[in-house]
């Protein structure tokens, strides 16, 4: 296994990692709406909070259609990654919008960034439970002429998707903190701007008066 490419990032993967995680993608893809859902269902079950990042919106029935279309959105976008991971500068537009977007969510639900921990964690632990009923683990042993454990293959599976998953949570965090930033230096111009213009205000207003009191 290449288990020093893991610690250097997911754009120095080898090419056989690059395949496994592809061809695990095409397993997991074939219940994609299922296993979002459960994702979903999931996070809100380990962080009941994140539930307030969708208000107006009744998120107690997994099968409602609010929960289908984002955990369908969600997948896409690690399906987008996934089907990008030999030209990732191509994917880091859609990465650096999503970062955008959770800025936005920030000021107006106080999106916290550490929801997407939750993300990754209950992301993992569902792509786990699919991989360990799958035959891809014989596949992994085959193509790296191995003779351990099913659970170590399927372990070395999962350390590659949290490396996926940690690439793209941190373009996200990345333009997410860079959103935040113009944001607050925005409101303070603004503030800066009423001040001028209150303080330019009241000094015109003093002169008018004392020029009416210098007339009379």
């Amino acid at each position: 296994m290449h288990s020093s490419d893991i610690s250097a990032g997911l754009k120095n993967i080898h090419k056989d990692d690059m395949n496994v995680l592809q061809e695990s993608w095409s397993i997991i893809s074939r219940n994609i709406q299922k296993i979002g859902v459960n994702i979903f269902t999931m996070i809100f079950e380990q962080c009941p909070e994140a539930k307030f990042l969708f208000p107006f919106t009744d998120i107690s029935k997994r099968d409602s259609d609010f929960i289908r279309f984002h955990s369908l959105r969600f997948m896409q976008a690690i399906e987008s990654v996934i089907n990008s991971i030999e030209t990732l500068n191509k994917i880091d537009p859609l990465l650096t919008n999503l970062g955008h977007v959770h800025g936005r969510l920030k000021e107006r639900l106080d999106f916290k960034p550490e929801y997407w921990t939750v993300f990754r964690e209950c992301t993992l632990y569902h792509f786990r439970r699919v991989l360990e009923k799958s035959n891809i683990v014989v596949k992994t042993r085959r193509l790296f002429g191995m003779l351990d454990s099913t659970q170590s293959n399927v372990d070395y599976l999962i350390s590659l998707w949290g490396m996926l998953l940690d690439y793209m949570i941190g373009k996200m965090t990345m333009s997410f903190r860079a959103d935040i930033r113009t944001r607050e230096l925005n409101k303070n111009n603004w503030f800066q701007n009423e001040e001028e213009q209150n303080s330019n205000y009241f000094e015109e207003r003093r002169a008018t008066m004392k020029m009416q009191r210098t007339e009379q």
